[in-house]
């Protein structure tokens, strides 16, 4: 993944939680926070598959 990708989706997930936050809706303050949770996860997978081997 490029550094493009990585910016996206760091942007994405601070974009969701800030939606959240200012969400009166409860269903749509959940559904902000789980898209926030998978940009998150998304960020996390790209961090361990680049990181360097133990093993190395």
């Amino acid at each position: 993944m490029s550094a493009r990708d990585i910016e996206y989706f760091t942007m994405r997930e601070r974009q969701e939680r800030e939606h959240a936050e200012r969400s009166d809706d409860m269903t749509a303050r959940r559904v902000h926070q789980e898209m926030a949770e998978r940009y998150s996860a998304r960020l996390r997978d790209i961090h361990v598959v680049g990181a360097p081997s133990a093993h190395a």
